[in-house]
């Protein structure tokens, strides 16, 4: 049913050919849906092998019966909910690409999909202690960077000795509001968490600055001047930086970034076609 070497010639697995991928295929039942927006739904999947895990940021290789494709989707939960309860989330943006088109059209509770993790783009909290985060992301590009955020959450509820000391700052641009996805998760996250904050931008809608909660939100492109306002809370000279998005953004804020003396090796970055 599960033919993976007769999928590997699809889109995904050509642009990923050179990222670290586990040696762990895991079954994986689909225990709960949900629509996010008007284009994006998400996925709760039941992993079924307990050697299977991921970092924040990573994505997983999904193998669909009938589907020739594979597809390839972030991780939006936690680490730390796969450890709890074998079970992580996925968001997928509609398109007419052949796996997302499945989860949008013909998935069900109780589908079985098998699933293998990969990508190089990750936050590891026990490497990366005493640092700061910029976390940016544009349109569904969010999904990597909302499992970073909720790692960091999820890590200051325990007790002090598993707590993240540094700060957090996220950049989330869409077109519309509606592609804010997790705004009102955002929201809860930031009011519960005085070391995180977060700032979305719309780029489609003309009303003028406000919020959404607590939340600010500004009618513009995510700018080098937003950029170095952020420095002015992150320290700037110990931020790493994870930017997931559309290529042309990540190029446009990886130069505003090199002409605020941010170091390369400190930039992170996460391409969606």
């Amino acid at each position: 049913m599960y033919n993976i070497n007769r999928q590997m010639n699809s889109d995904h697995i050509d642009r990923t050919a050179d990222s670290a991928r586990s040696e762990v295929v895991s079954l994986a039942t689909v225990v709960g849906m949900r629509e996010e927006s008007k284009t994006v739904k998400s996925l709760t999947l039941k992993v079924e092998d307990k050697q299977f895990s991921f970092k924040a940021g990573q994505w997983v290789d999904m193998f669909i019966p009938g589907v020739e494709t594979i597809g390839g989707f972030s991780m939006c939960s936690s680490p730390l909910r796969l450890t709890e309860d074998q079970c992580l989330d996925l968001a997928v943006k509609y398109s007419e690409h052949p796996p997302a088109y499945w989860v949008h059209t013909k998935c069900k509770v109780r589908e079985q999909v098998k699933i293998r993790v990969g990508g190089d783009f990750f936050f590891d909290p026990a490497v990366q202690k005493d640092v700061d985060l910029l976390l940016i992301a544009g349109g569904v590009g969010i999904n990597p960077v909302y499992s970073i955020i909720n790692e960091v959450a999820d890590l200051n509820k325990g007790d002090s000795s598993s707590r993240f000391s540094g700060k957090v700052k996220l950049l989330f641009s869409a077109r519309t509001t509606d592609e804010l996805v997790f705004k009102e998760q955002l929201n809860i996250i930031q009011n519960n968490n005085e070391h995180i904050n977060c700032q979305f931008h719309v780029t489609r809608e003309k009303e003028t600055t406000h919020k959404i909660g607590d939340v600010l939100l500004l009618n513009k492109r995510i700018q080098t001047g937003d950029l170095d306002k952020s420095f002015n809370w992150l320290r700037k000279e110990n931020t790493c930086v994870y930017i997931c998005g559309p290529s042309h953004m990540i190029e446009d804020v990886e130069l505003s970034l090199l002409q605020l003396n941010i170091a390369k090796q400190r930039i992170k970055y996460e391409k969606w076609w």
